[in-house]
């Protein structure tokens, strides 16, 4: 009995109508909750990816950086390596660059030690028939250094002496200081 003009509704007819609303309802509550448990397993994933990608890129920043440091650390270890070739002693350099003596004698050992490797890898007989310098030039300066400097030196005559501090200077004019 369906109320085509607007009678009453049978018992039947309404709980049809209201299990089925209820079946409706139910259908769009685990289409609705199947929407958000993709949602939270996407967003799971994304964080996943955004804290990999975070992690990844931390480590190339420090494996960047400490290349970055590992330079400027020789830099400074060549620098107070000059000094010490140059005449100075460990304590005058530590005190020129407010560094204890122990720590300017590391880092300019550390230099001397690192020469010292590369010079051992370098056989000399090869270099010598390659023009390349002599062994005793080596020793004083790093191999690429010791042909700049080996120009640049004047020649062993009586306008050079010896300046007291293992050094040579030329006289200008032929004057002596």
């Amino acid at each position: 009995m369906t109320p085509s003009n607007g009678g009453p509704v049978s018992a039947r007819e309404r709980a049809r109508r209201a299990n089925a609303q209820r079946l409706s309802d139910a259908q769009l509550r685990l289409k609705n909750q199947e929407q958000d448990l993709i949602s939270y397993f996407d967003a799971t994933r994304d964080e996943q990816k955004i804290n990999d990608d975070v992690t990844s890129r931390i480590e190339r920043l420090r494996r960047d950086a400490e290349t970055k440091l590992d330079a400027t650390r020789e830099r400074r270890a060549r620098a107070l390596a000059e000094l010490k070739k140059r005449g100075e002693t460990y304590a005058s350099i530590a005190a020129l660059v407010d560094l204890s003596v122990p720590e300017a004698t590391r880092l300019v050992k550390s230099t001397m030690a690192a020469r010292a490797t590369v010079r051992s890898n370098v056989d000399p007989a090869a270099e010598n028939d390659a023009g390349g310098t002599s062994s005793t030039e080596e020793s004083v300066e790093s191999p690429g250094d010791s042909a700049s400097i080996t120009a640049a030196e004047p020649s062993r005559d009586e306008d050079s002496w010896a300046d007291g501090q293992g050094g040579r200077s030329i006289a200008v004019g032929g004057e002596r200081p």
